[in-house]
């Protein structure tokens, strides 16, 4: 099976989320798939945007009353983080149509015939789990939010007594308040909202999973180049000169893919590597400055939902880690196996073969920052210690900032009516 029609169904999902807006993607030929500035994917792509700007700027002026402080800080920085990104999957999906006739190309090579209906079909259900798994998990986290966010507004309005009649309108103005200040309330635009805000932040798992779709399928090419060179390194091969010298070619080309690929992703993996750093020592931040202030949570939702959320964000961020380093170890495993050949097999096309493996840095890189082997998971843990640490020490200077007093209206847009104490 090939990439394209892999990834096809993932593409699918992304779409409905206005993510990564290719059109065509119903259609088994991927040369029709391209980014269309008047398509409705598109269109509605834009209109996200739009809507994130907007509410940065709603959450910079909540924080200006406010203030600032280590935890509500996140709000105008989430919005600004997934509309840059939704920008960079609109850059990538533009220039989709000049990787397509190199990935159909490397695909018509012989060497990836070898085995290729079983280990196609083995490697597409592989990554469509992982990709199917992790956008479960993060609409999951999300609507997880959502009702830790209901119950923790409909606990206010219990404590503060006050009294609603339309709980959809009462959590509106309450959670949007700062957007319902300069737009009347309207439920449907409220379920726009909501829509938006979902959408915006499965942003964050759309950005892996098309990393991880990509670093698959490239590891999978380079695997399948190896399982050759381990078939014909225990054979005496008679045209051993053409042999190696086949191999060579199809490795480069190869290597060309994965340089064109990354010319396009890097500033999105860069991105995603910050982005998903920062969420890491967020949300250990709220666990470690609980057990600092001996604090439990009110409800078990909020317990729950604090958990699970670090949860998916770790095994977000393992799983791509994981995937680009494995490009690494697989490019470079054909010097082993070269040294496994016979020395009666030994041949000069053989030799330049191996010197360009040695010599070649082949991995993923990150507009040339960083390049993601298994060394930089382990860069990555000592980088979460180390801002975690600044990160507290934020939140001990912003202690008495960024507080809402409880039953104020201050934060929002309208207070509701006390409740009847006769």
């Amino acid at each position: 099976m090939s990439f394209h029609a892999t990834v096809r169904p993932i593409l699918i999902v992304f779409q409905l989320f206005g993510q990564f807006p290719l059109r065509g993607v119903l259609s088994d030929k991927a040369t029709r798939w391209q980014l269309r500035w008047c398509s409705f994917q598109t269109g509605l792509c834009a209109v996200l945007v739009v809507v994130g700007w907007f509410l940065c700027l709603v959450e910079y002026e909540r924080l200006v009353v406010i203030g600032v402080n280590a935890d509500n800080i996140i709000g105008p920085l989430f919005y600004l983080d997934v509309t840059v990104i939704m920008l960079l999957l609109v850059r990538v999906a533009y220039h989709w149509h000049t990787v397509v006739p190199k990935w159909e190309q490397i695909e018509a090579l012989e060497v990836m015939q070898y085995n290729a209906r079983e280990r196609g079909t083995r490697s597409a259900r592989r990554i469509r789990a992982v990709a199917l798994l992790l956008l479960g998990l993060g609409f999951a986290e999300h609507m997880l939010s959502i009702g830790k966010t209901v119950y923790a507004k409909v606990d206010e309005a219990q404590f503060c007594h006050w009294d609603y009649s339309n709980l959809p309108e009462y959590y509106a103005q309450r959670a949007y308040g700062f957007v319902f200040r300069r737009l009347p309330y309207n439920f449907l635009f409220f379920v726009f909202l909501e829509y938006a805000n979902t959408a915006l932040t499965m942003v964050w798992t759309v950005q892996d999973v098309l990393i991880i779709m990509i670093s698959d399928a490239i590891a999978g090419y380079f695997d399948r180049l190896n399982a050759r060179i381990v078939f014909y390194s225990t054979v005496q091969v008679v045209a051993s000169e053409k042999f190696w010298c086949e191999i060579h070619s199809d490795y480069v080309m190869i290597c060309e893919l994965l340089e064109h690929v990354m010319s396009i992703c890097s500033p999105l993996l860069v991105v995603s590597c910050g982005t998903n750093l920062y969420l890491i020592c967020y949300q250990l931040f709220h666990l470690v400055d609980k057990a600092f202030r001996c604090r439990t949570e009110k409800f078990i939702i909020m317990t729950v939902f604090t958990y699970f959320s670090l949860f998916c964000v770790i095994l977000r961020t393992f799983l791509m880690l994981h995937h680009c380093s494995a490009v690494h170890e697989v490019a470079r495993r054909p010097i082993k196996l070269c040294r496994r050949v016979p020395t009666s097999s030994w041949c000069s096309e053989l030799e330049r073969f191996y010197d360009f493996v040695r010599k070649s840095s082949i991995a993923i890189s990150a507009m040339g920052l960083f390049r993601l082997t298994k060394r930089t998971m382990l860069t990555m843990l000592g980088a979460v210690i180390t801002y975690e640490l600044v990160m507290l020490h934020f939140a001990q200077s912003t202690a008495n900032q960024g507080i809402v007093k409880e039953c104020s209206p201050e934060e929002f847009s309208f207070e509701p009516k006390s409740q009847s104490r006769h």
